[in-house]
């Protein structure tokens, strides 16, 4: 999956993306953002964190989360058995189109501690409604009308988050402005672009024309980790790819995705996925018979 200030294609024939999760294998996406409003479903298992916009969640099953269109965001899962999530990601265009106005929609639309009873028969309701949708996207190949009610249920979705969990434009809080998104996708594409290079705080500074001081404060401010960390994150989600798919050495993979060297590769490995690079590989061989590219 890559990011950037994300494009969101959906499918052909209905207005939304569907994502079915069911490896039970870690998985960690970077910090990222998009237009899209996306939806995080657990139908079993857990996501074991979600960030979103300076606040940490974890997710079991039935929980909801919604990620407002723009939020900054990430996922952790560590290695678990049953998991199954649905991310369902509905293009900002398919909302603001059956809506009356021009003003951003936000939606207040998180299951987790929620106690309000009226909520709950609407998050009840919601749940009811992925879960259909889910069996419906898993059935399409079988069903010649599933485009219809595939679209059907996109909108009923649409409707059930308009009519129960609209924020108030009070409520909105701008965590983040139109510029500094702009300013924040022209920083992270360069890093992904650069990520295998030699970077730092330094020279990334140079290149957009800013002081270091000021990198530093903006990049803490708005994704919520340091710029150093940011990249360690990227480095580490492209190397994990080919310590898992190919036969490369430790060594190779780590000077070959930025790190400077293995012990440093090993340590930002462990952190996330509770192994050394050589222990997780030997454990899953999933890269088995892979051969070197």
């Amino acid at each position: 999956m890559e990011y950037k200030y994300e494009l969101v294609q959906t499918d052909n024939h209905f207005p939304l993306k569907i994502i079915i999760h069911s490896s039970n294998e870690p998985a960690y996406i970077p910090r990222h953002w998009h237009d899209s409003t996306e939806i995080s479903y657990v139908r079993s298992g857990r996501i074991d964190n979600i960030y979103i916009d300076g606040t940490n969640y974890s997710s079991k099953e039935g929980d909801i989360v919604l990620i407002n269109s723009n939020a900054i965001h990430s996922f952790s899962v560590a290695k678990g058995q049953g998991r199954e999530a649905i991310t369902v990601l509905i293009p900002s265009g398919f909302i603001r189109e059956n809506v009356n106005g021009s003003d951003p929609i936000s939606f207040d639309c998180i299951s987790i501690f929620e106690t309000n009873e009226q909520r709950l028969l609407h998050f009840a309701e919601l749940r009811d409604l992925l879960n259909t949708l889910f069996v419906a996207y898993l059935n399409r190949h079988n069903d010649p009308l599933a485009h219809i009610h595939l679209t059907s249920l996109s909108y009923k979705l649409v409707y059930l988050l308009l009519m129960h969990f609209t924020m108030d434009h009070e409520s909105i809080r701008g965590f983040n402005s139109d510029k500094y998104l702009e300013r924040l996708t022209l920083i992270t594409d360069y890093i992904k672009k650069n990520y295998d290079q030699s970077l730092s705080l330094d020279s990334i500074a140079q290149v957009f024309g800013l002081s270091p001081e000021y990198l530093s404060r903006f990049f803490v401010k708005h994704v919520g980790m340091t710029l150093f960390q940011y990249i360690n994150a990227i480095r580490l989600e492209r190397s994990f790819r080919v310590l898992m798919n190919t036969d490369h050495s430790i060594i190779q993979i780590a000077l070959e995705h930025g790190f400077p060297n293995e012990k440093s590769f090993a340590r930002v490995f462990k952190k996330v996925y509770q192994a050394t690079p050589h222990q997780y590989r030997k454990e899953n061989k999933r890269y088995s018979g892979a051969r070197s590219q």
